[in-house]
Parts: C-alpha cells; structure tokens; sequence
C-alpha cells in the first residue's frame, strides 16, 4: 500500500522583470528545447503562441516568483513523490491564479505544461476547453527554472532517477505585474 504522505515547503521572491530577463532568460535557447518536446505546438500552454514572448515580459515590471517543494514523506518512492508533485501542481495552479484574479493587470505564469485535460483540444485544432484556467510557463516564456530556483531560492532543482525519491521535487510558477515593485 502507498503512502501519499509528504510535505510542502513554500518559498517566495520578487525581482525586476527587467533583472529577470538579463539574468534567467533565454528565448531562443528554450524554444530549442521546447521544440523537442511531445507538447510543442500540441498543448495551448506551450509554444508557438500567438504572441511575442519578448514582448509579453516587456508589458511587466515585476516578476513575483513562487515555489513548493514537494518533500516525501515515510514512503520514498519515486512514483509517490510524483503522483503528490500532480496533486500539488493542481493546487498550485489554483492558488496562482487566485492572485491573478485578486490582482488586476497580472498575468500567472504556470510551472510546467497544463494538465487540466488529458486530452489538449490544440492537437486536433479545436480551441482551448478552459482558457480562463490556461497558462503560459515560465520555461516555455524562455525561462530558466534551474537557475530560477537556485538564483531566487537558493535551491537547485533535483529530479527523479531510478525508484527511489530525490528529497525533493520543486514546482515554480510566477506572477507578472504591471507595477515596480514597492
């Protein structure tokens, strides 16, 4: 039997989307690597959008960013650890967006590709089943949530290998607001 125990440390920092972009953004370099993914152009939260990735960070003035880290509890195996980082994720994107409805102007950016339908509408051409939930991520906006986490967290991000868990798993969404930060 498994045991879906495990912890969440949360973690927050702001930083200038100007400093943000000098320092953990690579446009080029991440459509690359999005290119190779099976979601390319197959999800609505991933790339080619329909706008200028540049020119959507460009609308911004700070960038809120956001973490959990995902801790395992007694059972350390990897497939646990994983199946609680799909459960945190859904929470995450929940209370992300909760901030963007209470901040007008902002704009959540999700950690990772969606996974509100098993099934994404973009892959046969039909439109998005819930825009009002979909988001862009900070990878697929060219961000780089390695050093994201270690720059903004001090955490470098860690990942599954084999069975068993690492000690963590890390989520890292953002919010981009049109106001500096105060």
């Amino acid at each position: 039997m498994s045991d879906l125990s495990y912890t969440v440390e949360r973690m927050e920092a702001e930083t200038t989307v100007q400093e943000y972009l000098r320092l953990c953004v690579d446009i080029p370099r991440f459509l690359e690597c999005c290119k190779q993914c099976p979601n390319y152009g197959a999800r609505w939260s991933c790339p080619p959008f329909d706008f200028d990735a540049a020119a959507r960070w460009r609308e911004y003035k700070t960038l809120r960013l956001y973490a959990r880290y995902v801790v395992p509890g007694t059972d350390r195996s990897a497939k646990n650890l994983l199946d609680a980082l799909a459960k945190e994720k859904s929470a995450f994107i929940r209370d992300l967006l909760a901030l963007e409805r209470a901040t007008p102007g902002s704009l959540v950016l999700a950690c990772g590709s969606c996974s509100l339908c098993t099934s994404c509408e973009r892959a046969q051409g039909r439109p998005c089943r819930f825009p009002e939930q979909v988001r862009p991520s900070i990878e697929s906006m060219g961000g780089d949530v390695g050093e994201t986490a270690s720059r903004y967290f001090g955490r470098p991000l860690l990942w599954v290998q084999g069975e068993e868990a690492p000690d963590y798993l890390t989520l890292v969404g953002g919010l981009l607001l049109r106001e500096p930060a105060v």
